[in-house]
């Protein structure tokens, strides 16, 4: 069982116009709206590929409804967390006529003292039948703070579950200096800040969050591929031609094949490719993790994993 911790869901919205112009009016041709956030975005394409999740969230007023009611429709085990403030909305509008993707993220709500704690209930009240994964995945808000976060990931750890983490900024930081997690999963850009070295070699980055976690590193770098480490193996992933347009959510899905990969007992190889295949696919449809089953094992066959 792959356990999401996230702090920070969403409704996503994409729009898909054909072109975008600035003042001017947009009627979009289709429009998608899904449960987002990364955590949501994770469990959604890990069901799709066949993974066993759950997702804990906080969620409020109406639009958290939607988000709760649309993840229970997707298929998704999910405990709301009752909050006061409106869950987020974050929109995507991809024009046709280039191709781009521009994106409108709100922030996150803070969370009060008694909400953190009722989230912190509701991880400590789950029904543990075997070890798994504990998964931190998306931005933290304000109000949790970074020990009370470490304590509950720590927590989850006794209990057994592996953790692994796709988050940023000082809290990032923060989790990786405290708690060493099973399994770091961050792009370039998160790499470069973590580290301190921006510009460096993808290699060097992934090395170096080695020497930071002591456990599975993975470096992704967009259409480039990317670059992953653990104890036996250093890999780097091959660039995949034809990758879709509809990126939204592909770091997610590229975090939710290799997760299930490794639950499933896997090497960091094939994870790797369950990965790859995982996040373009989801490039290659609108919406977030809206990728069908098909499209992933067609798109496992084209990945290639090349040692260091």
């Amino acid at each position: 069982m792959i356990t999401v911790l996230l702090l920070s869901p969403a409704l996503d919205v994409t729009y898909l116009v054909p072109s975008v112009e600035v003042g001017a009016i947009h009627r979009p041709r289709e429009v998608f709206r899904v449960p987002g956030g990364k955590g949501l975005n994770l469990a959604r394409a890990a069901i799709c590929i066949g993974g066993a999740v759950r997702v804990i969230a906080p969620i409020g007023g109406h639009t958290g409804a939607d988000v709760a009611r649309l993840a229970v429709a997707a298929g998704v085990d999910i405990t709301s967390v009752p909050v006061a403030a409106e869950t987020r909305t974050c929109i995507t509008v991809a024009a046709d006529d280039d191709g781009s993707l521009t994106e409108f993220y709100e922030p996150s709500a803070a969370l009060p003292p008694d909400a953190v704690a009722d989230f912190s209930r509701a991880v400590a009240a789950l029904d543990d039948q075997a070890p798994g994964w504990t998964v931190l995945a998306g931005s933290v808000p304000p109000g949790v703070e970074a020990d009370e976060l470490v304590a509950l990931l720590r927590g989850r750890m006794e209990a057994g579950d592996r953790i692994a983490i796709d988050t940023h900024g000082q809290m990032l930081a923060a989790i990786v200096a405290q708690l060493r997690p099973a399994v770091l999963k961050v792009n370039r850009l998160e790499a470069e800040e973590l580290v301190g070295a921006v510009g460096g070699a993808i290699e060097t980055l992934a090395s170096s969050l080695r020497d930071l976690t002591g456990g599975t590193v993975v470096v992704t770098d967009g259409s480039a591929g990317a670059v992953a480490m653990d104890d036996s193996e250093a890999l780097r992933v091959l660039p995949l031609e034809g990758v879709g347009r509809y990126s939204v959510g592909s770091g997610d899905s590229f975090f939710a094949g290799l997760l299930v990969a490794l639950e499933s007992g896997a090497g960091l190889r094939s994870a790797l490719v369950d990965a790859t295949a995982a996040g373009a696919a989801n490039a290659a449809v609108p919406g977030a993790a809206e990728f069908s089953l098909d499209t992933w094992r067609d798109i496992r066959k084209l990945v290639r994993v090349a040692a260091l």
